[in-house]
């Protein structure tokens, strides 16, 4: 069953990853420049609404993330998130992909509690939560602040100013509604 579920899943990805930001052209994904410096001082998260959709709104008017990407949905409820998008884009032609997930911190699951734990402790979650299977995957993640969103950032590149980009994305995200 669980292979059933990983290859779902990886299918989604790969579909998300050819589907996921493309322009009007349909032949281009959207990017941006680590010379065009976030608009942190113009943009406050008091602005947005503490739900995921505030989050990337929040994310866009900061300039992390293109204006014309739009999300792909993400089966969120495999880690016992509320909410979860996916965004493909680029960050001085390195490709990311970008994953943002939202808890009901009130409510959390067996599986939400288990991803949130692997998280704090390690800095990576798997998605069903047994490691020792080989089927199962770890992926690296950060924590809001106030524990609500979950964000995994993976770059293509580890040029200096695309590492340091996903050091502020990440950053940004942790702070967001404290």
């Amino acid at each position: 069953m669980k292979k059933i579920i990983l290859t779902v899943i990886i299918a989604a990805v790969a579909i998300s990853c050819m589907s996921g930001c493309f322009n009007a052209g349909g032949n281009s994904v959207p990017g941006v420049k680590t010379t065009e410096a976030p608009d942190v001082a113009n943009v406050s998260a008091a602005d947005y609404t503490n739900d995921l959709k505030g989050l990337e709104e929040y994310l866009v008017a900061l300039g992390y993330i293109p204006t014309d990407c739009k999300p792909t949905k993400m089966m969120y409820n495999v880690i016992g998130a509320k909410d979860g998008d996916r965004f493909a884009f680029t960050v001085d032609n390195s490709a990311v992909s970008l994953e943002l997930y939202e808890y009901d911190t009130e409510n959390l699951n067996e599986d939400a509690k288990r991803v949130i734990a692997e998280v704090k402790k390690d800095g990576e979650y798997s998605v069903f939560g047994d490691v020792s299977n080989q089927d199962d995957t770890k992926f690296e993640a950060s924590l809001s602040n106030n524990g609500k969103f979950l964000v995994a950032y993976t770059i293509s590149s580890e040029a200096e100013s695309v590492v340091q980009r996903k050091k502020d994305f990440i950053d940004a995200v942790k702070k967001f509604k404290k």
